[in-house]
């Protein structure tokens, strides 16, 4: 008892010394929709689907994100080429991101780290089995060149088996 209250007052001490100003909400309220709840329950967005269609050479970045959303990741490569990052469960549907809510904490307190544990296994796992589209776009914002990567436990028959990539990438 005493190693809880201890550890609540050094965490309210520490919040006391820190300045915090996030750049995004961390929780948002779309998150706790029947559909955001969902989502971060089974790490999928099942609304959005892999299309090859879409990934056509020519294709602009705009058309991309209709069609898939926002990228899991996006960065600029040394070459200065944007990529953007999209990934894909086996059945097509595309992986959410997990976040980190306010009952991950609580949970990962109340069970004293157990939690923490099963939630990491179940993310890894469920990331082994992903397959990944590294696209690369020419200065005009189209689709310069994709570039297919599955996982380690990436079934033969995910989306896209047969590769869609046209061109290379300039890394």
């Amino acid at each position: 008892m005493i190693a809880i209250v201890w550890i609540v007052l050094s965490a309210v001490w520490l919040s006391a010394c820190t300045q915090f100003q996030p750049t995004a909400p961390a929780v948002q309220a779309k998150d706790y929709t029947p559909t955001g709840i969902l989502q971060s329950v089974t790490m999928k967005d099942s609304s959005v689907h892999y299309d090859a269609a879409v990934l056509k050479l020519g294709t602009p970045r705009s058309q991309v994100q209709t069609a898939f959303g926002d990228p899991n990741a996006s960065e600029t490569t040394s070459s200065g080429q944007l990529e953007d990052i999209y990934a894909f469960n086996p059945d097509g549907s595309k992986f959410v991101d997990p976040k980190i809510r306010p009952r991950n904490i609580a949970l990962g307190v109340l069970t004293m780290g157990s939690s923490v544990a099963v939630r990491q296994a179940r993310l890894k796992l469920a990331e082994s089995k992903l397959t990944l589209y590294r696209i690369y776009y020419a200065p005009d914002q189209t689709i310069a060149s994709v570039v297919q990567e599955k996982m380690s436990n990436a079934a033969a028959d995910t989306p896209g088996a047969k590769s869609e990539s046209s061109g290379s990438s300039n890394q």
